[in-house]
């Protein structure tokens, strides 16, 4: 049994401040919204201090099975238009993203891997949550760009497209170089590339699920409303 400790791995220690019981408590019943592609969402109702990392990413991957559900039916659709496109080797590349980061299992890959890296590295630590405003609204951005009905136009699939590439910039930012969440969202931004949004576009017209996805992945924490 692994027991979760306060010292991060990649944060500067000189930048972090001591941590206020009160603080730890809810910084366990902040989100890890990810996303994408990145996959970045927990909400944990446990004190940090006393949890063990078995038992938090067990808790945070069944909090994000509602997200993981709706990516899975979006990238499956827009890859299977792909294919029938034409376009072998992208439908292929979307495939593979989903398979690795939509997995639940997973050491450095699959969801497993990507609450790992959020846990270990960022949960908790003030240097992570006292900068995290910029990926909070770009996930929001991403939900609130997602189209409501069947039709998606042009103009309403590209402003998606800028709002996930806003979402991998903020994220790749903020998660170090080399960790799953960063490498997951450098992923995603190449596969939203120009000529893959008429399928994504195609997608979004299938998929019910995926802007309810979005939704509760930027939403409020249950406790108090406070953003990751």
């Amino acid at each position: 049994e692994f027991v979760l400790k306060p010292a991060p791995r990649h944060l500067p220690r000189g930048n972090s401040r001591a941590m206020s019981p009160a603080r730890v408590s809810g910084s366990c019943g902040m989100g890890l919204r990810l996303l994408l592609a990145v996959a970045l969402s927990s909400r944990c109702a446990e004190d940090c201090s006393g949890c063990t990392c078995a038992d938090s990413i067990i808790q945070i991957v069944s909090e994000i099975k509602s997200f993981r559900d709706g990516s899975i039916e979006l990238f499956a659709a827009t890859a299977a238009s792909l294919k029938e496109a034409g376009a072998i080797e992208d439908a292929a590349a979307l495939q593979k993203w989903s398979d690795d980061w939509l997995s639940v299992l997973g050491i450095q890959k699959g969801l497993t891997g990507l609450v790992k890296d959020f846990v270990l590295n960022y949960l908790g630590r003030s240097n992570y949550h006292d900068r995290n405003g910029a990926l909070v609204q770009a996930l929001k951005d991403v939900g609130g760009s997602i189209p409501k009905n069947k039709k998606v136009s042009d103009g309403t699939v590209e402003k998606l497209r800028q709002k996930v590439l806003d979402l991998c910039e903020n994220g790749m930012d903020l998660f170090e170089e080399g960790g799953s969440l960063h490498e997951m969202l450098k992923e995603l931004k190449a596969a939203f590339k120009p000529s893959n949004m008429p399928h994504f576009a195609k997608g979004l017209a299938s998929s019910a699920s995926i802007r309810k996805a979005f939704e509760y992945m930027s939403g409020p924490r249950p406790d108090k409303g406070e953003e990751l």
